[in-house]
């Protein structure tokens, strides 16, 4: 096989000419043409019984075609392996000379950059810290509180209605004194202040007490999704039915149990709870520090993208987002997506793909089989039922394999943070989870 490769004075695309003879080619099509032969089926012939003449006839120049795509296949890589060549993405085959014994052909190709990784204790990066206070368990026990809330409603026909207590009401909307479509209803819930109503309605109700009728007077905003209110100024008749306060349920054993904590104190609750919280705090620290870490490196390390890679991995963006488009119920029609949308997001993950690569393999950093194990449990200790999850990760080599690379980007984390100079600022458990803090 003989092979010339011209290297570009710039970017990363190659071209190489590639011979090799073609020895042997018309033994390989006739054993793969009797391969076929029995599938073929020609009328007046019994399957397997179809003549050879007629099998090449119909096929024989399909079946060539194929084989000499594996050819040529073969012979790429065998190239690329014999000049020590690392392609990156799908090589472009063109100017294809087929003879009776050679075969000459020139392929275009992108290979992988060289990569100049920094001395890491230049890079300056902030973290963050946090964990979980005896103040953030008591605003989720306050939660699971108002998750099983009730409506009391007030007995006595004097309890006027405030912010943050629930009417119900009757209402007749009205524009210029008449009745207008969907402004009426009857025996509706409303909970004060939680802006359903258009504004000024919920204001309007404030005050008002069981059997009370009253008119408020409010505009409908500008951006009001009915063109016809847009703008308008409407009036309701109002009557409230009944005036309604929150009865939060006491934290007594039956509470504590309905969250499968047997022991029922509220201790056995709040430590439950705790615990819970800061394994999911940890895992969101984490993975804030580990991008926050990587994002200071990619702005270190100055890498020429493979063109190809680019393109793959913004194909592969705009599939997933289509297919999220779809299962949120929009039809395949309706999808409008440009490859374009995805470019920098596509050209974000390649460089980091290539900086990551670079750095695992000049530190041979792997995840070993008890790491992946270990933190799978651990996730999985955080469902009702861990070992369905653990089961679930058994059966799913994709989702494992996810588990061993994070694994392996908290070690390239773990590394580039003992050696970067790291600002650590303190957030709390909200922040965290909510990400409402820069970076």
């Amino acid at each position: 096989m003989q092979v010339t490769v011209q290297k570009p004075d710039q970017g990363l695309e190659h071209k190489m000419t590639v011979t090799f003879t073609t020895e042997g080619m018309a033994e390989k099509v006739e054993k793969r043409l009797n391969e076929i032969r029995g599938r073929v089926r020609v009328d007046g012939f019994r399957p397997g019984k179809v003549p050879m003449k007629m099998v090449k006839q119909r096929h024989g120049a399909e079946v060539r075609q194929e084989l000499m795509g594996e050819a040529l296949q073969k012979a790429f890589y065998d190239a690329v392996e014999q000049e020590s060549l690392q392609v990156a993405g799908y090589p472009m085959f063109e100017a294809l000379n087929d003879t009776e014994s050679e075969v000459t052909f020139t392929a275009r190709f992108e290979v992988y950059p060289e990569i100049t990784l920094p001395e890491f204790n230049s890079v300056e990066i902030e973290t963050i810290a946090s964990e979980v206070t005896d103040a953030d368990v008591e605003t989720m026990i306050n939660r699971l509180r108002e998750q099983r809330m009730a409506w009391l409603p007030s007995k006595s026909a004097a309890k006027k209605a405030k912010e943050g207590e629930q009417v119900i009401i009757d209402f007749i909307g009205k524009i210029d004194g008449e009745v207008f479509n969907g402004g009426s209803a009857e025996n509706v819930p409303l909970v004060l202040g939680s802006g359903r109503m258009i504004p000024g309605f919920e204001d309007g109700i404030i005050g008002m007490t069981k059997g009370e009728t009253k008119t408020i007077e409010v505009t409908f905003p500008e951006d009001y999704h009915a063109e016809n209110l847009k703008g308008k100024t409407a009036t309701f008749d109002i009557t409230v039915h009944s005036v309604s306060t929150k009865q939060l349920p006491e934290i007594d054993a039956e509470f504590v149990q309905s969250f499968g904590v047997e022991e029922g104190t509220e201790d056995a609750l709040r430590k439950e709870i705790k615990d819970s919280m800061s394994k999911e705090l940890k895992r969101a620290v984490e993975a804030h520090n580990r991008t926050a870490i990587l994002e200071a490196v990619q702005q270190v390390v100055d890498v020429q993208l493979p063109k190809s890679l680019v393109q793959q991995e913004a194909n592969s963006l705009m599939e997933r987002a289509a297919q999220n488009m779809q299962q949120q119920g929009m039809s395949a029609d309706s999808i409008k997506l440009d490859i374009t949308m995805f470019e920098a997001d596509a050209q974000k993950r390649v460089k980091l793909g290539l900086i990551l690569g670079d750095i695992i393999k000049a530190n041979q950093l792997t995840a070993s089989d008890e790491e992946v194990e270990a933190l799978i449990a651990e996730q999985a200790s955080s469902y009702e039922d861990p070992q369905e999850v653990i089961g679930w990760y058994a059966q799913n080599p994709g989702a494992r394999f996810e588990i061993r690379s994070i694994l392996v980007e908290n070690k390239v984390a773990e590394m580039i943070k003992a050696q970067a100079k790291i600002t650590e600022v303190s957030k709390g458990f909200e922040e965290v989870l909510n990400r409402k803090f820069a970076g």
